[in-house]
């Protein structure tokens, strides 16, 4: 267990290595629970980031995944979980071209269109 000071503000700052294991930056959000004389602090995860991140690694190991089923199972829209989706695949498409290019590989701008439509 760690001891943490309370400042005159009511702040506490969480020592580095817990916030680095709970992946805690600034602007991070965490809900307060209090039990008796305890108190518990909990990562507020945005849902919707944690369907996009499964929906991608689905995609990178080459499974299909049924996205309504995923944005059932975490609470979201369909739609937008389907376009966060395809954003965050086009972005890794367009960085993987911008990669070759810049190793001298020619990629021709109309193969990319047609990769980035093919989904």
């Amino acid at each position: 267990m760690t001891a943490i000071t309370i400042d005159s503000k009511g702040r506490l700052s969480l020592p580095v290595k817990i916030r680095e294991e709970l992946g805690l930056g600034a602007g991070d959000v965490l809900f307060v629970q209090r039990e008796g004389d305890t108190v518990r602090l909990a990562k507020a995860v945005n849902p919707l980031h944690t369907a996009v991140a499964e929906g991608v690694a689905e995609y990178r190991a080459g499974r299909k995944i049924a996205l309504k089923q995923l944005a059932k199972k975490h609470r979201v829209r369909s739609a937008e979980l389907e376009d966060a989706i395809d954003d965050v695949i086009d972005v890794e498409e367009i960085e993987r071209a911008r990669k070759e290019v810049r190793s001298g590989k020619a990629v021709p701008l109309e193969a990319l269109k047609r990769s980035l439509r093919k989904r």
